[in-house]
């Protein structure tokens, strides 16, 4: 099994990836935290969110073929569910990523979002997509509804509510919110 994480980090190690400093010193210290043991890495957690992601999440504009998910991203998805406590509880629990024009935020967040939403196992999980003003967070909201809606599966589980999508199974509740 590929650990995206180290795979990564070898590259910007090895000058094949290029990134700016904070992203290089950040897998530097999450790197560092692994090998002298201050985190733990599940890599069946890990993996079980990018098989979600790439087998369960479509395209919701100009295509609707199933994601498939760039190393970076991979690497992301595996630090985010993969880095976990003594008691295999995820670490990160806020995430924020920065990532420039033109370059699938939306979709990302997103897929992010469906796993969250359906098998992260947090019951009653609150999951927000935040942003600015209310119309840009309605954006990765509506998008997240229309990759859901093309998925049979995840599409039969879920309600939309006038503020919220629902999944009753569960009980996440994901809503957009403004900053202000």
């Amino acid at each position: 099994m590929n650990n995206y994480i180290l795979e990564y980090y070898q590259g910007i190690q090895d000058g094949s990836i290029v990134v700016g400093r904070w992203i290089r010193m950040w897998y530097e210290y999450i790197v560092r935290g692994l090998e002298k043991s201050l985190f733990s890495f599940n890599q069946k957690k890990a993996n079980k969110a990018i098989r979600f992601i790439e087998n369960f999440c479509h395209h919701c504009e100009g295509r609707t073929d199933l994601l498939k998910l760039e190393l970076w991203q991979k690497a992301a998805v595996s630090l985010i569910f993969g880095i976990v406590d003594e008691d295999n509880v995820r670490i990160f629990r806020e995430v924020f990523i920065v990532i420039g024009r033109k370059n699938g935020k939306t979709l990302f967040a997103s897929a992010v979002i469906a796993y969250m939403a359906y098998l992260d196992g947090e019951y009653g999980a609150k999951i927000y997509c935040l942003a600015p003003k209310l119309e840009q967070a309605n954006i990765v909201y509506d998008n997240f509804f229309q990759m859901i809606k093309k998925e049979p599966e995840l599409s039969e589980l879920a309600k939309k509510r006038r503020s919220d999508i629902y999944i009753e199974e569960s009980n996440p509740a994901i809503k957009p919110l403004a900053f202000n």
